[in-house]
Formats: structure tokens, C-alpha cells, sequence
């Protein structure tokens, strides 16, 4: 069957440790459609366990900047026991695999006020789409000042630490915000301790950003563990954030992001 077969290859992987990796998937044709910074697209393999073939895939936030599109940059964790990420982690540069044939999904800045302030959360690998906003609009910027708040386990797990540490030197504009759960005390860990949660107290955000979280000057994305985005959605909503839907746009914007 056509829709089955592998259109896609795996053309390279960057690897941060064992868990935690960067993917770049380029696209038979050599161009991936137009998308916009926060779709995701879906990777998937042909499973024949039954006699009868089926596709088994898992979606991606896409990293890569959307002027970028000789393939599409992936941020991919190891999850233990999961069998899909299991085979991802065994693909290597040249292999095929079947890709989805255009990006999806409404996490993107259609819905973000120009020129008001833009708090974009995350927990883990869900700083991918928020990568892919500042790699494509970081030269000129929709926003007045944008923070990437990441919280992640331990500091070997940031990803993109170099390159937005980087970008925040450059750009007075940008905050740059990783925190650490469980990164051992004594390490040479230098930054932020705890949790995003704790971190989004208005009081201690606004200190350390200095972007005041007011609903009337400021846009918050929220992508990663749905715990997290569960709890940070009860707590916007409490100091007067709206979600923003299609038919309501509002100024909370949300992602659940986990996969297998």
C-alpha cells in the first residue's frame, strides 16, 4: 500500500545522552510543505503483527525554523518502556521511515496579540515549537519582550540550552529560563531550581524576568506534561487569563505534549 511505505529519510541525529535526542527527517522531494512555528508533524513504521500491515506513528512538535524546510527537526525522548520511541532511537542516519505529509495543529502565534508580551512554558522536549518561534520570527519579532521558561530533570536534558543562552546574549528582549528538578546538588548546575509552577508566581516571575503576567499585556503558552499544563491552566485562568480557541481567541494557549 502506498500511504504505507517510508517517503521520508532519517538524515541525521544529534545525541544529548541516551535518553534525548535531535532528529532531522528530510522529506522525499527534497521540500517539506509550508507550516507554521508550533504544528507538529507525524513520524510513523509499518508494524505487521496480525498479517495485516497498519502504520503505527507518534506527532512531533516540529523545532525547526518554518523558513527551513529541507527537513524538520525533532526533539525526541527515550521513554522507558515505550516501543515506538525504542525503534526511533534505533534508526540511523540514511534509514526510512514514513513521515506525515504536511504539519498539523493550532498551538501556533495566529492567535497572539502583536506587540504585547509572550510567556512560553514548557517542561522537557516540549520547548521544541517554542525553538521553532524564535529561529523564524527572532529577527523581526511579533512580540514586545518573550521568555522560554523550560523546566526539565537535569541540566544534561536542555536541549537548545546553548543556542537560546546564546540568543538571550544577543537579544535583551529575550529571558531564557531552564530550571532543574533533580540536577545533584554540588554539580556546576548554575541556575534556577524547582519547578515551572513555582517559577510563575507573578511576584517572583516578574523579578527575575521583569515581564509583568497580566492578561492585558501578555500572552502564556504552556506545552509539556499535562500535569503541569493542567495545574499552570487553573492558575492563569485564576489571575484573569482566557484560553484561546478558534471561535473565543483568548491569551492562554495550551499543548498537552507526551507520547510513547
Amino acid at each position: 500500500m502506498r500511504s504505507l511505505q517510508p517517503n521520508a529519510t532519517f538524515l541525521r541525529r544529534i545525541e544529548l545522552h541516551d535518553g534525548l535526542m535531535l532528529v532531522h527527517l528530510a522529506p522525499d522531494g527534497g521540500v517539506f510543505p509550508p507550516f507554521k512555528p508550533g504544528q507538529y508533524v507525524s513520524v510513523g513504521r509499518v508494524v505487521d503483527d496480525t498479517g495485516t500491515p497498519q502504520l503505527v506513528k507518534r506527532s512531533y512538535s516540529i523545532g525547526s525554523s518554518a523558513n527551513e524546510r529541507a527537513f524538520v527537526e525533532l526533539f525526541v525522548v527515550h521513554v522507558d518502556d515505550g516501543s515506538f520511541t525504542e525503534w526511533l532511537f534505533r534508526q540511523r542516519e540514511g534509514d526510512r521511515v514514513w513521515l506525515s505529509p504536511r504539519a498539523a495543529g493550532g498551538f501556533t502565534l495566529d492567535g497572539f496579540a502583536h506587540g504585547r508580551d509572550l510567556v512560553l512554558v514548557s517542561t522537557g522536549t516540549g520547548v521544541a515549537p517554542y525553538v521553532s518561534m524564535l529561529r523564524t520570527h527572532g529577527e523581526n519579532p511579533p512580540w514586545r519582550r518573550i521568555a522560554i521558561v523550560n523546566g526539565v530533570r537535569r541540566a544534561g536534558d536542555l536541549g537548545y540550552r546553548a543556542e537560546l543562552e546564546a540568543a538571550a546574549a544577543r537579544d535583551p528582549n529575550f529571558i531564557y529560563l531552564p530550571l532543574t528538578t533533580r540536577e545533584p546538588e554540588g554539580s556546576d548546575w548554575p541556575g534556577e531550581r524547582g519547578r515551572v509552577g513555582d517559577m510563575l508566581e507573578p511576584d517572583r516571575f516578574e523579578r527575575r524576568t521583569g515581564i509583568a503576567l497580566d492578561p492585558a499585556r501578555c500572552h502564556v503558552y504552556l506545552c509539556g506534561n499535562p500535569e503541569m499544563v493542567e495545574s499552570l491552566d487553573h492558575a492563569m485562568t485564576a489571575r484573569g487569563f482566557h484560553r484561546h480557541t478558534r471561535a473565543h481567541p483568548g491569551n492562554l494557549h495550551m499543548e498537552k505534549y507526551w507520547t510513547d
